[in-house]
């Protein structure tokens, strides 16, 4: 006669909150607040180029980019990070234990809010705290200090547990998509007359007072209606949206649900290739010895998403002229579409190459000849990419002396950030390559739109695309070049790494 086991008792709130702390810890979550850091280190420089004579007010001005876009964008990357880690790992066992999921939830909730304090304490924090060490009349006052912190991220609160609820039944992908449209939308209707019933504009207005700018960064008027208005109204029914859709239940989904219970990838048909070399059921047609391993890498990108964003740049581009000067609408493409361009790049080419990574490095190549295969089709396609938009620029009526240093600088500079964005993705992780990208991008518009150029634009390479004059490319081409080299070697070193680790 046996005797059953009593049921193991199910974990109580406390129990699930330290347990997801635990989850998180010596992870790209625990990390991610750092970019919050970087950016106000480089904020804090940037505004200390602009010269001498501003006062506490100039300093809560220049959080506009931070608070508006920066801020929001990582914590939604936050919660994609955290979504993407919880999908590879099948949630580490723990959708199939007996917790119950509002805790489970409640408990995702808290550990990415308190990531996300930490994260504009680092990005709006350090500028305030620096500049206000280095100079008594640039010091903010402590309430106006605090209001610039808690303020966006209470607003911001709502939009991590609207995001958090969609990353319950959507890939990681989908939901960073869903932060940048719920921040554009914040940015773009943040002063509407009819921002109580915008439930997305909460995530910015309140922060317009705060900061003392619209929300396009140009100071408030004295008589603006926002210049005295409270932060706090907005700011509290954002934080308040979480509510429901902390209570709101996961929609059950037969796709999602698939998704997620995948337990192993497809076996791979007969006679596919690998990125090694060639299927047995092919091998008949390769020499022995001879894997042809730059095809099989080029296969792994087949079926992507870049089939079908490459051809849209393209159009994306061909639509614009269509309609603008295209002389003046060059930095559309030098300072939006390529980097951005090189950044999911490299995040979709090691997104399919690195799933199987261990296996390929197990094969008689190594992977060392895969990594430097997926190294040269990525800048191939980036410098490929620069060429045919430029041709589009010279069908739209440039002048050859402008199409081919456009051509030439676009090919040699996108070749480098795709390189640099590649080996960031396998030494680190997509989601510090991601953060350190959103940043480059975002300050490579800054310099290379406006008049910082003429004293910065050295130390921004993401703006290098922008300079076509011949004595500038002089310095951006050659160490291009020389960057694009030492990046690949340092790609084959950190795919050798990324294949013991895996």
């Amino acid at each position: 006669m046996t005797t059953a086991l009593p049921a193991a008792p199910v974990p109580g709130l406390s129990a699930t909150l330290r347990a997801e702390f635990a989850t998180w810890r010596r992870s790209a979550v625990t990390y991610l607040p750092l970019g919050g850091l970087a950016f106000g280190l480089v904020n804090t420089a940037m505004f200390l180029s602009t010269g001498p004579g501003k006062d506490w007010k100039d300093v809560l001005g220049y959080q506009n980019l931070w608070a508006m876009f920066v801020g929001p964008m990582l914590t939604a990357l936050l919660v994609a990070t955290a979504t993407r880690i919880d999908d590879t790992a099948r949630g580490g066992a723990t959708w199939y234990r007996p917790v119950r999921p509002p805790y489970r939830h409640l408990s995702r909730f808290t550990v990415l809010a308190l990531r996300s304090l930490l994260l504009n304490l680092l990005g709006a924090g350090t500028p305030l705290l620096i500049l206000g060490l280095m100079n008594g009349a640039q010091r903010v006052p402590v309430d106006r200090a605090a209001e610039a912190v808690l303020v966006p991220w209470a607003a911001q609160l709502g939009m991590l547990a609207l995001l958090l609820w969609l990353a319950r039944q959507t890939p990681w992908a989908v939901v960073l998509g869903a932060g940048f449209v719920w921040t554009l939308l914040g940015v773009v209707n943040a002063e509407s007359a009819s921002w109580t019933v915008l439930p997305f504009t909460w995530l910015d207005r309140g922060a317009l007072p705060v900061i003392g700018t619209h929300a396009n960064g140009v100071a408030l008027e004295a008589h603006s209606a926002l210049a005295g208005a409270s932060p706090w109204p907005p700011t509290l029914l954002g934080a308040l949206l979480a509510v429901p859709f902390l209570l709101l239940p996961r929609l059950h989904l037969p796709a999602a649900r698939a998704a997620r219970q995948r337990t192993a990838p497809q076996q791979a048909a007969p006679g596919a290739a690998t990125a090694a070399g060639p299927a047995p059921a092919t091998a008949a047609h390769a020499r022995p010895g001879r894997p042809r391993v730059l095809a099989a890498v080029a296969g792994t990108l087949r079926g992507t998403s870049l089939t079908w964003l490459c051809p849209a740049a393209v159009a994306l581009i061909a639509l614009w002229l269509s309609w603008h000067d295209p002389d003046t609408s060059i930095q559309l493409f030098t300072l939006l579409v390529l980097p951005i361009g090189t950044l999911v790049l490299a995040l979709v080419a090691w997104g399919a190459a690195g799933q199987g990574w261990r296996a390929v490095a197990s094969r008689t190549t190594g992977a060392a000849r895969p990594a430097l295969a997926l190294t040269g089709v990525t800048t191939g396609i980036a410098a490929l990419m620069s060429v045919v938009i430029a041709l589009v620029y010279l069908a739209s009526g440039i002048p050859a002396g402008h199409a081919w240093p456009l051509a030439l600088t676009g090919a040699v500079v996108g070749a480098m950030l795709t390189s640099f964005t590649l080996w960031l993705s396998i030494r680190t992780s997509q989601s510090v390559a991601v953060v350190v990208g959103i940043i480059g991008i975002l300050f490579g518009v800054l310099v290379g739109g406006t008049g910082l150029q003429q004293t910065l634009w050295p130390l921004i390479p993401y703006s290098w695309a922008n300079y076509l004059d011949l004595h500038r490319m002089a310095l951006t081409l050659p160490v291009g070049v020389a960057a694009t080299a030492l990046f690949t070697f340092g790609i084959t070193h950190a795919a050798r790494k990324a294949a013991e680790n895996s």
